[in-house]
């Protein structure tokens, strides 16, 4: 293995050039996201041969996670699904959905990085989550005013992935040897500045994710902590948190708005308020699945669907504007049918089930990795109860990339560990 790394050091340094550029700069410039993908493509497989040539145990580690490779093509499958039975197969519906179905080949990417390198990548999560939030506030002239959409992405999404961003910064303490002060300080600080986003951009849906973090954060930063202790510790942060965030106009206008909203819809006064539509979109979403369970209406049928609803009185003409369900799940369900149910679930649970697995690791700098999969997996998961994170571009590559640079993390590390 040490041979192989001292074979492509180029390719190792282009591989951390775009894993680099994408944390740093994916959520400031549209761009960068996609060269950094396409360049990772390019580069893995260019050096597929080494898996026959010179690494076969770089192989065979790779291997382990076939099974995750291959549940992360379930929107691929459900799409393509969809448009056989309709007869008509298009090359642009598999634009999103091919970043995720790719997962294998960004891994083997990452792995061509040694662990100092992919240890180095903790930086970067620093330096994303900094940028996006200066880019936020400017934006959002620091929460007065709230944008619907942050330059190419909803805010809803930017903060959520900003969030994500400053959880991986904080859980890579752990990644040093022994406790480091002055490298610890600006990673925790990070974690700061993922609240601070989430707390400008007012995205509630972010805000139900953190008690989930928080767990993950003190299991994985509390040396030896039982899972008790860390479920009390982490009740305790969120309470505090609570506390701390309610006593802002922010916070308090969205939760009273919230409560209103549910109170309008009730009582059927106003129907088209931010939680009225979600509840209209998710009953709609219900209602065309029952309509098409095994193939759904299609993706590019929605908006089609939602007006012939509204025609009947369903829903409202306003709901029917909106271009997607405001829930991941029933998303897919409406549009894809029992494949497309099947395949984000696949997407989700899959990858919960390998960083599972690799949480009860007894190397801390493995559980540390672990956690931050989960972080992503689970996070992606409770923002999906309130939006649809996959249908943006930038979305799909976050999820892949992040999860890419985990396994590769947890290969080298285990390769470590046998070495010593």
């Amino acid at each position: 293995m040490k041979t192989i790394m001292k074979r492509i050091p180029l390719s190792a340094g282009i591989a951390w050039i775009a894993f680099s550029s994408f944390f740093c700069f994916a959520l400031v410039s549209s761009k960068i996201g996609n060269i950094s993908f396409y360049l990772l493509m390019l580069l893995a497989l260019t050096h597929a041969w080494t898996i026959r040539k010179n690494g076969p145990m770089l192989g065979r580690w790779w291997g382990q996670y076939k099974w995750l490779y291959v549940s992360v093509a379930g929107m691929a499958i459900a799409i393509l699904a969809h448009e056989i039975n309709q007869g008509t197969v298009q090359i642009r519906s598999y634009d999103n959905a091919s970043r995720l179905a790719l997962l294998g080949v960004l891994t083997w990417a990452a792995l061509l990085m040694p662990i100092g390198y992919l240890k180095s990548l903790r930086w970067t999560f620093v330096i994303g989550t900094v940028l996006a939030t200066i880019k936020l506030c400017i934006a959002t002239d620091f929460g007065h005013y709230r944008e619907g959409v942050i330059d190419f992405v909803p805010i809803i999404a930017y903060s959520q992935l900003a969030l994500l961003l400053a959880v991986f910064a904080l859980l890579s303490i752990v990644w040093s040897r022994h406790f480091q002060v002055f490298k610890a300080i600006p990673l925790a600080a990070t974690g700061l500045v993922g609240l601070y986003n989430i707390y400008i951009s007012q995205t509630r849906g972010a805000w139900i994710a953190i008690p989930v973090l928080v767990v993950l954060a003190c299991i994985t930063l509390f040396k030896q902590v039982s899972m008790l202790k860390a479920m009390l510790w982490s009740a305790l942060i969120a309470v505090f948190m609570v506390a701390a965030f309610s006593t802002t106009n922010i916070v308090r206008s969205r939760f009273d708005q919230a409560v209103s909203d549910i109170h309008l819809y009730a009582e059927k006064k106003n129907l088209d308020t931010s939680i009225g539509t979600r509840f209209q979109l998710w009953n709609a979403s219900w209602i065309l699945f029952k309509k098409n369970p095994w193939f759904g209406v299609g993706q590019d049928n929605f908006p089609k669907a939602l007006a012939s609803l509204s025609e009947r009185e369903i829903i409202t003409p306003e709901a029917a504007t909106y271009p997607h369900s405001h829930n991941e799940v029933l998303f897919n369900m409406a549009t894809l049918g029992i494949f497309g149910l099947l395949g984000i679930l696949a997407i989700y649970l899959v990858p919960i089930y390998y960083f599972l697995r690799e949480l009860r690791h007894q190397d801390r700098q493995v559980k540390a990795t672990a956690a931050m999969g989960l972080g992503l997996c689970l996070g992606y998961l409770v923002f999906g109860l309130v939006d649809v994170m996959f249908m943006w571009r930038i979305c799909d590559i976050f999820y892949a990339m992040s999860i890419a640079i985990f396994l590769a993390f947890i290969i080298r590390r285990k390769e470590e560990l046998c070495d010593v």
